[in-house]
């Protein structure tokens, strides 16, 4: 049944919690080039996001947390992707854009961004030979984290055999930067696990499918992670920087 207010009578505030409501479930993604960067105290960053062709603007703000986890440094110009919800702040009566996922568009910043990470990494070490952890000569206990419903599940369980293996695997989103989470997630559950390696897999896929395992987070909880990790992430051209 429609829900009618119009007898109503709210306080300015009732009114924009109403509205909230509503606005928080409009979720989106939308595509425009970032301007006027700016980061408070705290570390949350706003933007103001715009079309490349015509005046139409929308602010954007991103919490601290979110920011850190998509490494993204943002620049203006700047072309990304961002998905969200729309909500009023009450205090000023101003719609803003809430970003939950930051992707920088196009395959030419998205190289720019890997490269120079690659860059970063290994000068400070990360990738060194004598950082790799020899492989267990007979592992028995094995952590694996993919999508359940990707078809390399299957290619995996089919060549590991039949012996007798303990496997424990965590579902994970394993494509776009939505997954960076629930990879960061599952890779600090297999930490408490009592396992003999860590295999992290998935099938190949575009530069762009692949970004959430060039994440900067992501790299370093693999590199420091307790036990070998074996890594098996898109076909032989492809090179995400948690292969390093």
């Amino acid at each position: 049944m429609e829900f009618s207010a119009e007898n109503k009578i709210f306080s300015v505030s009732e009114f924009i919690n109403l509205l909230n409501i509503g606005l928080e479930k409009s979720r989106a993604k939308i595509i425009g080039e970032l301007t006027e960067i700016k980061t408070d105290s705290k570390g949350h960053v706003y933007f103001t996001l715009k079309d490349e062709k015509g005046g139409a603007i929308i602010n954007c703000i991103v919490w601290k947390s979110i920011y850190n986890i998509y490494g993204i440094k943002l620049e203006n110009g700047m072309k990304v992707l961002v998905s969200g919800y729309p909500k009023i702040y009450a205090p000023f009566g101003k719609l803003s854009f809430y970003p939950e996922v930051i992707e920088l568009a196009g395959e030419g910043m998205l190289k720019k961004q890997y490269d120079e990470l690659k860059k970063k990494l290994e000068i400070e070490g990360l990738f060194a030979e004598e950082r790799k952890r020899p492989l267990p000569l007979y592992p028995q206990k094995i952590g694996l984290i993919t999508s359940k419903k990707g078809a390399v599940l299957g290619d995996f369980l089919s060549n590991i055999g039949k012996f007798g293996f303990k496997i424990k695997m965590i579902d994970s989103r394993v494509e776009g930067q939505e997954a960076v989470a629930d990879l960061l997630s599952a890779i600090k559950t297999f930490k408490k696990e009592d396992i003999d390696l860590l295999a992290i897999i998935r099938g190949g896929g575009s530069m762009e499918s692949l970004m959430p395992f060039n994440n900067e987070l992501l790299v370093r909880e693999i590199a420091n992670f307790p036990t070998p990790v074996i890594v098996a992430i898109g076909h032989d051209k492809d090179e995400p920087l948690i292969d390093f």
